[in-house]
């Protein structure tokens, strides 16, 4: 089974910014987002909602996914902010950890050999 972190802004739906929260109820969904996601719920997995969205878009949050008939577990509000194209989000943990960078397609994911940090030599 896997745990899924998924984003929104930028994600699964237009890349709205917190300064621009307004807008947040008017998002359109990103095409294959909703059914990738609903597809990864059906098989077990756990979705959870990791999102920059403020605490107090929290109820449009929640109505934006229950009106888009998002299926998912979880909301966490207040992820850190990556504000510059050249930021990154480093995860440390002592539990097996995929990155995925959302790159414009939805679909299923591909095991690719790439380089990773780590610790030690």
């Amino acid at each position: 089974m896997k745990h899924f972190l998924i984003d929104i802004d930028g994600t699964i739906c237009d890349d709205i910014k917190n300064e621009d929260s307004h807008l947040y109820i008017i998002a359109k969904p990103i095409e294959g987002a909703i059914e990738q996601i609903n597809q990864w719920y059906d098989e077990g997995h756990t979705i959870t909602f990791f999102t920059a969205r403020e605490e107090k878009d929290r109820g449009v949050t929640t109505y934006w996914l229950d009106q888009h008939n998002v299926k998912y577990h979880g909301l966490i509000m207040n992820k850190p902010r990556c504000i510059n194209d050249d930021d990154e989000y480093v995860w440390i943990d002592n539990r097996l950890v995929r990155g995925v960078t959302y790159k414009g397609i939805w679909g299923n994911l591909k095991e690719v050999v790439k380089k990773i940090l780590t610790f030690g030599d």
